[in-house]
């Protein structure tokens, strides 16, 4: 079975890239052939569309049985929609959303490229969601049967948390949807009684309005770290990963913190709230609830033993459900799926 990977650059920055890249190190069985095309890669617009088209014309070109399409909002899903339109006949295509805020996105967008949405998502073999609350979402703008496949990741071998650490971390785009100003807020206010604890935002973004804020606001405690790959030395330093956000599908540096045993305090957002549980392995918060992300944290720095148990929990809850083994066994029962489901679209069409 062949199955053709669309999506951006597994070297680029974000979660879709973190996913594919963990398609190509660790999705390995001897009855698949994987080949990735790359629609997005950093550079200018001009060489983004270069890369677009250079890809879409391999596509037509390629024998394959299978296409799965990584989506997310706007661009990127316009450019998986060209691919799904331009497709041979009977080829079953997968739309593998990711998207952290499309509702907004199709609720903002005018009457005519909403229908536009809707009729690629009918044009798709299966779409597949990352949780309950975005399936709920998909239901109302496409009949196309669409399944919940939360991502997932390696597990690290070692086990290294350190409750006594004082660096509480965010990993991810830095901004307003991130929920990047909260973590300002919340950093000032929890100076005064915990002054040893250092917040470090790791990503990139609204770089330089984050950097004036704390500037201006003389936000001692907060730290900019830059965009990181290698991010195993930081998780051993760090005694909680915050994310705050707004919007999300399911985040994968929640997923690598919690695999890696340390607790997240989140937002309770997109899938977030199937995967962090109160008092379980983590603390689920409000978006933009400033007061409610104090209080938490406060009890959180105050209770050693609490940590450890919020520790041990969150990397028994990746092992248990969102294991990258789980994941690829998972997706392989998939491609069967569709392989049969190409097979008698082929026999029916030869019948008439």
């Amino acid at each position: 079975m062949k199955v053709l990977m669309i999506g951006p650059d597994s070297q680029a920055k974000g979660g879709i890239a973190t996913v594919i890249q963990n398609f190509q190190t660790y999705f390995h069985y001897p009855d698949i052939d994987m080949f990735f095309l790359t629609t997005w890669q950093e550079g200018s617009k001009w060489n983004q569309f270069k890369t677009a088209m250079a890809s879409y014309r391999k596509m037509r070109k390629t024998d394959v049985d299978i296409i799965h399409l990584h989506v997310a909002q706007k661009g990127s899903f316009f450019r998986k929609a060209l691919f799904l339109l331009g497709k041979r006949k009977n080829i079953p295509i997968i739309l593998h959303m990711h998207a952290s805020s499309f509702d907004k996105f199709y609720n903002n967008s005018s009457k005519l490229v909403q229908r536009c949405i809707r009729l690629i998502f009918d044009r798709a073999t299966c779409v597949v969601v990352l949780s309950e609350e975005w399936e709920r979402f998909y239901k109302k703008l496409t009949n196309t049967e669409i399944k919940i496949i939360p991502n997932a990741v390696p597990i690290p071998s070692e086990y290294n948390y350190n409750p006594l650490a004082t660096k509480i971390i965010t990993f991810g785009r830095i901004g307003k949807r991130k929920g990047s100003y909260d973590v300002l807020e919340v950093a000032k206010r929890i100076k005064a009684r915990h002054p040893q604890y250092k917040f470090i935002l790791f990503g990139d973004g609204e770089l330089d309005q984050v950097k004036k804020q704390i500037e201006e606001e003389h936000i001692e405690n907060v730290a900019i770290g830059g965009w990181v790959t290698d991010k195993e030395a930081i998780m051993k330093e760090a005694v909680l990963h915050f994310l705050p956000s707004y919007h999300e599908g399911l985040p994968m540096a929640i997923l690598e913190t919690m695999a890696a045993g340390i607790p997240n305090m989140a937002s309770a957002v997109g899938g977030i709230s199937q995967l962090v549980k109160t008092n379980e392995n983590g603390v689920l918060v409000e978006a933009g609830d400033t007061d409610m992300m104090v209080n938490e944290l406060e009890q959180y720095l105050s209770n050693t033993n609490a940590r450890n148990h919020l520790s041990e929990n969150a990397r028994k809850t990746i092992i248990e459900k969102f294991s990258i083994d789980t994941y690829n066994s998972t997706w392989y029962k998939e491609y069967q799926m569709l392989e049969k489901f190409e097979k008698v679209c082929d026999v029916n069409e030869s019948k008439v």
